[in-house]
């Protein structure tokens, strides 16, 4: 797999190798894409500094990750029954 990441500040589109589809990048957008679907254009765009070409190993599988998940703390201080108390305090 490669990912595809837009550098620029506004869309892009390319044609994809193959199959005669194309790629639709947002500004600042990531996309991965299979290896035999990279064509010449996106090479060329990579080339140029419009796009970065990385290549991404594949994400790791959903039974690897432990069904426990970080507890988060709060910032706010407990009042007494239980309900979050506010940081600030409005001014008068």
């Amino acid at each position: 797999m490669i990912e595809i990441k837009n550098l620029l500040f506004q869309p892009l589109t390319f044609h994809l190798a193959g199959d005669g589809q194309g790629l639709h990048l947002n500004p600042r957008e990531r996309k991965s894409i299979g290896n035999e679907q990279l064509s010449a254009e996106i090479e060329a765009a990579a080339k140029r500094g419009l796009i970065s070409l990385t290549e991404s190993a594949k994400p790791p599988e959903a039974s690897a990750k432990t069904g426990k998940s970080p507890t988060k703390k709060s910032k706010t201080k407990p009042k007494g029954n239980g309900t979050q108390a506010s940081r600030r305090t409005k001014r008068r």
